[in-house]
């Protein structure tokens, strides 16, 4: 059996960094080949420390690492894509470390999967730009896939049969709808409207150039809010505490809106 090299390269995107001992930082990373994974940053919390600039969350970092007996250090650090458009703005941080929450939850340790890398610093580009509401919803669903968690939009988790046209109802302890006829107890039970129905179907099949394309009514993007983040409770089995700090945001944002398009602000003086 072939024995790992104790020094190698990767690149990786920081999830979050936690202060070990008097200058260390213990750091919890996601890569495109060991899936996520953890390391020690020895000294990164040192003012004049060459790593420290290059390990903050939310970076994507080229990495030379050291094999340890229990964590692989940090020997080098170069950052890739600092993403600070999306640092120096609310909003769109928030999604982001909603994000990488989300990833550094639902994921386990030292288990590849690239789909997901991918999903994740393709989403934090998007980021950098004109990202339309749709990124949000989109980067769950398909997160919820590749992790093996893909909700059921099609057919009745309770009785199988396929959903016809109309009201439905959501069941995010049983990951998926539920027919007008079956009523499982000791469910939560939300309900589905046809027009989200249709958008979370979108969502979850088509690629995101053409997700992006859709435009969402604000009544449509709360219903998908309140249904996905329902399932991804249930999934990961405890709050989204970043969730909370995006829900803020985003209803600070549409209060502001909501005030800035009231007729009583459009009277002249």
């Amino acid at each position: 059996m072939t024995t790992p090299p104790k020094i190698y390269s990767t690149e990786a995107i920081v999830l979050k960094h936690t202060p070990l001992g008097e200058a260390d930082y213990l750091l919890t990373m996601y890569t495109p080949n060991r899936g996520k994974t953890r390391a020690v940053a020895k000294g990164a919390r040192r003012v004049k420390s060459r790593l420290g600039g290059h390990l903050e969350p939310l970076m994507r970092a080229s990495l030379l690492m050291a094999r340890g007996q229990n964590l692989d250090v940090v020997s080098q650090a170069e950052a890739l894509e600092g993403f600070r458009t999306v640092r120096e703005d609310l909003q769109r941080v928030s999604q982001a470390l909603c994000m990488a929450e989300l990833v550094d939850a639902i994921t386990p340790e030292e288990q590849p999967n690239y789909p997901i890398y991918r999903l994740f610093l393709e989403s934090l580009r998007r980021l950098e730009g004109d990202a339309p509401p749709s990124l949000m919803p989109f980067f769950q669903l398909h997160l919820l896939e590749q992790s093996g968690f893909r909700p059921e939009l099609y057919r009745c988790v309770e009785c199988d049969s396929t959903l016809a046209p109309g009201l439905h109802r959501f069941a995010p302890d049983r990951g998926g709808t539920l027919c007008v006829s079956c009523h499982p107890p000791g469910l939560t039970i939300l309900p589905l409207s046809l027009d989200t129905l249709k958008v979370l179907r979108f969502l979850q099949r088509e690629v995101y150039n053409i997700a992006a394309r859709l435009h969402l009514e604000p009544g449509t993007l709360l219903e998908m809010e309140r249904l996905l983040g329902a399932l991804l409770r249930c999934v990961l089995e405890r709050e989204v505490k970043a969730s909370r700090f995006l829900h803020q945001v985003s209803q600070d944002d549409r209060e502001r809106a909501e005030a800035a398009a009231s007729p009583a602000n459009n009277i002249k003086e």
